[in-house]
């Protein structure tokens, strides 16, 4: 009886693994498992292959999973990787960025020096200027 309590031998060899996991799904019932289930020798090897197979399908699932996630850390791995060669190229941009902003500041630093002396030799020779006439005609 495939939509009853119990299943041929066949019924669950012959079904895929999704299938199976369906099949046995739906044999158990755990309010009739202690009636229906009492071994006797032919539904009792039947009941102990059918237990089997669900612990198979049960560990094939885990291994699964497993595999899943072994490829799920390999895979994270590999991106971690990428995040640390990433970080490595932007550590080194900031050096270099580091580097041409203390050459820039450097620059703007020398740029304003020779301002300010340019404008302090302007302001003396306009002094002298005004003065050098003043002094010279009051002496």
């Amino acid at each position: 009886m495939r939509g009853g309590r119990h299943l041929s031998k066949g019924d669950i060899n012959g079904a895929q693994d999704a299938e199976r996991e369906a099949l046995l799904d739906q044999d158990s019932d755990p309010d009739q498992d202690i009636v229906l289930n009492r071994p006797s020798s032919a539904d009792g090897q039947l009941h102990i292959d059918g237990k089997i197979s669900s612990v198979k399908i049960q560990i094939k699932e885990v291994t699964n999973t497993m595999r899943d996630n072994v490829q799920k850390m390999l895979e994270r791995g590999e991106r971690l990787e990428d995040l640390q060669v990433a970080s490595d190229r932007l550590n080194l941009a900031g050096s270099d960025f580091r580097e041409a902003a203390k050459k820039a500041q450097r620059r703007a630093w020398m740029q304003n020096m020779r301002l300010r002396i340019i404008i302090t030799m302007i302001t003396v020779a306009v002094i002298l200027c005004i003065l050098v006439p003043i002094i010279i005609a009051y002496s």
